[in-house]
């Protein structure tokens, strides 16, 4: 397996451990996957997913300088969940030389469609 493969393998167990824990009274809903995406490429990977308890993620991570002694692969993605309130909880991060970073962001229901622009935010620096 290729390093961007095992990135994508452990990246996708960590969202996963990561999600918010259900209360008893959820536990018993079934959570059905709306949406999944995977493209794998040579130097680069995108993966995403959504649930029906209003989980999701989203990374992408591609390989920069390839072949030279500044080669190393570059992270950024999010994860998030709806809290019982309909409160939005999203973390947003990079990873690369410069080291990992992340901010929560949290929004109430009516907000939630803000996500992708604090994503992008997130990107451009």
């Amino acid at each position: 397996m290729n390093l961007i493969g095992v990135v994508v393998s452990l990246g996708t167990l960590l969202a996963v451990s990561k999600c918010a824990p259900m209360e008893s009274s959820d536990a018993d809903q079934d959570t059905e996957l709306l949406n999944y995406e995977s493209i794998h490429g040579q130097e680069m990977y995108r993966f995403k997913y959504e649930t029906s308890d209003g989980q999701f993620r989203e990374e992408v991570g591609m390989l920069v300088n390839v072949g030279t002694p500044e080669q190393e692969l570059m992270l950024m993605g999010q994860y998030g969940y709806k809290n019982k309130d309909g409160t939005m909880v999203m973390v947003m991060y990079t990873s690369g030389k410069k080291g990992y970073r992340a901010r929560t962001v949290t929004r109430n229901a009516r907000d939630a469609d803000l996500r992708m622009k604090a994503f992008l935010s997130l990107l451009m620096g």
